[in-house]
């Protein structure tokens, strides 16, 4: 019969006496290293589980793994936590990461206001969409302007006789 080995518990003491282990010493951050983005990458991760694994380790530690990972991960981990934050599709790696520690530290993810449908009077008839209203912090700027511009439907042409 084989015997289990407490890893954590030899984990644990490895932190307490790193003198006894002078040998291993770069070692033991890669394998932090490796084991914490592990956790993050995990199927079944949590926004809870995230903010138990920051107060953990620490903001900072945390930062670092989240800088290790590549922009996809990020992304992925991140449109997986917050999902209903629209301005992460066009948000750059920097932002994904900026918005992941921010969940982290406690963030609340973005929720998307439940919209009525408005209903058509009888025989009323639009071939052009409305104009969409204009956010109340000013118009908008970016590539949100860029995209608005790209959705505008141009006027039909009269065709000749």
């Amino acid at each position: 019969m084989a015997l289990e080995i407490d890893g954590l518990a030899i984990l644990c003491a490895i932190a307490e006496a790193p003198q006894a282990f002078p040998a291993i010493r770069q070692d033991v951050g890669k394998v932090a290293q490796s084991l914490v983005t592990k956790q993050l990458k995990a199927k079944d991760l949590t926004l809870d589980a995230l903010r138990q694994l920051q107060a953990a380790l620490g903001p900072q530690p945390l930062a670092l793994v989240v800088e290790s990972l590549s922009d996809a991960e990020v992304r992925t981990l991140v449109t997986r936590l917050d999902r209903t934050n629209a301005a992460l599709k066009a948000a750059t790696p920097v932002e994904h990461r900026r918005r992941l520690l921010a969940l982290a530290a406690g963030a609340e993810p973005e929720t998307t206001p439940a919209t009525a449908p408005t209903a058509k009077p009888a025989g009323a008839r639009s071939r052009r969409k409305a104009a969409p209203e204009p956010s109340p912090a000013g118009p908008p700027t970016g590539r949100a302007l860029d995209s608005a511009a790209m959705a505008a439907v141009p006027p039909r042409r009269r065709r000749p006789a």
